[in-house]
């Protein structure tokens, strides 16, 4: 510890080059195990998730006009009483 700051000095770390290759030479191993879909099952499911996007932006499109149509008779509404 530095006694002046009370701080620990940083030394760097030097990096081990065959450790390093041998973590990537592991991560190649382990994406060969990986189970991989098909494309066509790709494309399927690419094409449910871009339906459900498109169906859920149209019901939050219809509910914001509904919010939208409730406020604007409100507002129709007070300004008939208010003025």
């Amino acid at each position: 510890m530095d006694e002046k700051s009370g701080q620990a000095k940083a030394t760097p770390k030097k990096v081990d080059k065959r450790k390093f290759l041998y973590f990537f030479g592991e991560v190649k191993q382990e994406l060969k195990k990986v189970d991989w879909t098909s494309k066509e099952e790709l494309k399927n499911t690419t094409k449910i998730v871009l339906a459900g996007i498109f169906v859920f932006g149209m019901f939050v499109y219809f509910i914001d006009l509904v919010i939208r149509a409730v406020l604007s008779g409100i507002d129709i509404v007070l300004k008939f009483f208010i003025g």
